[in-house]
């Protein structure tokens, strides 16, 4: 296996050393994934998964699935976004589910406000509903009138949802009328998450959507997130509670 010139020089340097290169993958690309590290210095994948776990204990980086990211690139636990803006959270996805078209297929993906969403959809309407929310399933498990696709794979606890390959390989092979897109921040840019397995998956809900409703309230605007998930390009409507001031990259519904 080839080595990265920076290799040689990190393999048997001290632990320190190992670390801050690290940490300035991770400022500089706002993740860095654990196989990538191997290669890049030039151990091995014991020694970097106790590098990561060194750091997150000093609180400098943040652990993930498959790599670390920024200390503050997290989204707090699912039980504490779903007490936040819960007023602006619930009047979105009321606004949101009147986009539902009857005899269709939906996607939610991960989020607190797709949650709301999931509990507002219309009774009756022989909704297909596809999801990688665990809450959401349980949500619309029950109701005998929506035919539910339950995607599988790794289970998060922080995003009470499943990712990673089995979950994008899955998502490939269904076809969506209707995706209510998450986001952990939102900018000028475009939609932001957390993680990159987190991101992939929102691309691939994208992919195989024909239309594509970001729903988020104001705080998104507010917040920070290291992975752009997609540039408003990619979306047709956001409804929110709220935008900047000058917004106008892509069209607006606000929620009452």
């Amino acid at each position: 296996m080839s080595r990265a010139p920076e290799a040689t020089s990190l393999r048997y340097t001290s632990a320190p050393a190992r670390r801050e290169a690290i940490l300035r993958r991770i400022e500089l690309d706002g993740y860095a994934a654990a196989t990538d590290l191997v290669t890049h210095l030039g151990v091995s994948p014991n020694t970097v998964r106790r590098d990561l776990r060194r750091l997150a204990q000093d609180g400098l980086i943040r652990v993930v699935h498959g790599g670390a990211t920024a200390a503050d690139a997290s989204a707090p636990p699912f039980a504490d976004r779903s007490e936040q803006a819960a007023v602006a959270k619930h009047a979105i996805a009321a606004a949101a589910v009147r986009h539902v078209e009857p005899g269709t297929t939906v996607a939610l993906d991960s989020g607190t406000t797709t949650l709301e969403i999931a509990k507002l959809l219309p009774p009756d309407a022989g909704l297909t509903v596809i999801t990688h929310s665990l809450p959401a399933i349980a949500a619309l498990a029950p109701r005998p009138d929506v035919t539910l696709i339950g995607v599988g794979g790794q289970y998060g606890r922080d995003t009470r949802s499943f990712g990673g390959p089995e979950t994008l390989a899955a998502l490939g092979h269904l076809s969506v009328r209707t995706l209510f897109l998450a986001a952990t921040a939102l900018d000028a840019s475009g939609v932001y998450g957390a993680t990159p397995y987190e991101a992939e998956t929102k691309r691939r809900l994208i992919s195989v959507a024909r239309r594509t409703i970001v729903v988020g309230d104001a705080r998104k605007f507010s917040l920070n997130a290291p992975i752009r998930v997609c540039g408003w390009d990619a979306a047709d409507l956001l409804v929110t509670d709220g935008v900047p001031a000058g917004f106008t990259e892509v069209e607006v519904q606000i929620a009452p």
